[in-house]
């Protein structure tokens, strides 16, 4: 399946770009997910983010799919 990943911040920088289609086999989940693209961004592996599912924080074994809005949220602070 076609996931529209979305990236910010730090991740962006990582990946050199701010959002991309990244092909996964159906009924993947947030960690095949994050582990999919650790491999292909080697520097992913030393940076802390999480993975938002249609705008909320998701556990890694969220199952996706193509409706979802994706995105890596580098850490953030709020005051």
């Amino acid at each position: 399946m076609e996931l529209k990943v979305l990236y910010f911040g730090m991740i962006a920088e990582v990946t050199g770009c701010n959002e991309e289609i990244i092909l996964l086999e159906p009924n993947s989940n947030v960690d095949q997910l994050e582990n999919l693209l650790k491999d292909k961004y080697q520097n992913l592996q030393h940076l802390s983010f999480k993975v938002a599912i249609d705008k909320e924080i998701s556990a890694n074994d969220t199952l996706l799919n193509p409706n979802n809005e994706i995105a890596l949220l580098p850490p953030f602070s709020g005051g």
